[in-house]
């Protein structure tokens, strides 16, 4: 199964990802700042943060002075209200085995199982906050969060202090 987010998602959780950086100095971002700090393609960058601003998770103002701005703290915006103001409710569309073959008229055998792990999936998002995911990027981008063994990204995981002197410890040890 793949479980990712739309185009149209990872732009919005990336912009809003950009304003959570922000908020704490009080500022807003000019659409160049998030395209340029989020890797967002420029054609985008406009709808993108109208989503945000539609799902009033951000304002917008015109001028010299003027940015796109969070609405409240990262702290109180989940990851829920982000997804959603990219991809819109999330729910099961359609029937999770696809067209056939359904032995009942209006629900599939698997429509009990396919709902309670989409609202499984809504309540996990719902639990992290905005601020705890642009709290992550910041530590990602200063190379100092580990990455997790089962990475999608290709590359050598982070190796830790940690795992610098049990390797240590273990060549000293066979010696």
């Amino acid at each position: 199964m793949n479980l990712t987010l739309s185009r149209r998602g990872d732009y919005v959780v990336r912009s809003a990802i950009s304003l959570a950086r922000a908020y704490p100095l009080g500022e807003s971002r000019k659409i160049r700042e998030v395209v340029a700090e989020m890797d967002i393609p420029q054609t985008f960058a406009s709808q993108i943060l109208a989503d945000l601003v539609r799902a009033d998770l951000a304002t917008s103002k015109s001028g010299r002075d003027g940015g796109y701005r969070l609405t409240r703290p990262p702290e109180d915006i989940s990851l829920l209200e982000v997804v959603e103001a990219g991809e819109g409710h999330l729910h099961a569309e359609r029937c999770a085995i696809g067209e056939g073959p359904c032995r009942w008229d209006s629900v599939c055998p698997l429509h009990e199982t396919w709902v309670m792990a989409a609202e499984a999936l809504r309540e996990s998002l719902s639990t992290q906050s905005l601020a705890e995911v642009a709290s992550r990027d910041t530590a990602l981008e200063a190379g100092v969060y580990p990455t997790p063994a089962d990475s999608h990204r290709p590359g050598s995981p982070t190796i830790t202090a940690l795992d610098a002197e049990r390797d240590a410890a273990d060549v000293g040890s066979s010696a």
